[in-house]
C-alpha cells in the first residue's frame, strides 16, 4: 500500500481539482489534509494506486508517494502511546497519519 502527498497552494479549488482527476480515472481516494499559512497538504491513499498515479500525471499535478503501514487500533485511552511507542521502538518515523477508518463507537457518550 502507498500514501500519496500533495502539495498545493492554499486557496479554493484545489482539492476540488484533485478529486475531479481522481473521479475521472474512477479512483476512490480516502484524504485528509491541512492547510499552513499559503500552501496546504493534503494525503490519501488510493484503492486504484496505478489509477492514481495516471489520474496526478494526466492533471499536471506533482506528488509524492510513499510506502504506508497499516495499523489498527483499539478506541480505548493509550492505544494510540502504546502502537507508536512499539514502532518507535522498531525504528520506525511516522512523517504521515491518516485515518482510514473510525470504529462506529462513539467516542462521547
Amino acid at each position: 500500500m502507498s500514501a500519496f502527498t500533495v502539495e498545493f497552494e492554499n486557496r479554493s479549488g484545489e482539492l476540488a481539482r484533485l478529486c475531479e482527476a481522481m473521479a475521472a480515472h474512477s479512483v476512490n481516494i480516502v484524504v485528509c489534509g491541512a492547510a499552513h499559512g499559503d500552501t496546504g497538504t493534503v494525503a490519501f491513499i488510493a484503492d486504484d494506486e496505478r489509477g492514481a498515479r495516471d489520474a496526478l500525471e494526466g492533471a499536471d499535478i506533482e506528488y509524492n508517494e510513499r510506502p504506508a503501514l497499516t495499523i489498527r487500533m483499539e478506541n480505548v485511552p493509550g492505544a494510540g502511546a502504546k502502537a507508536f511507542r512499539r514502532l518507535a521502538d522498531a525504528g520506525v518515523n511516522i512523517d504521515l497519519l491518516l485515518p482510514v477508518r473510525v470504529s462506529p463507537r462513539s467516542f462521547w457518550p
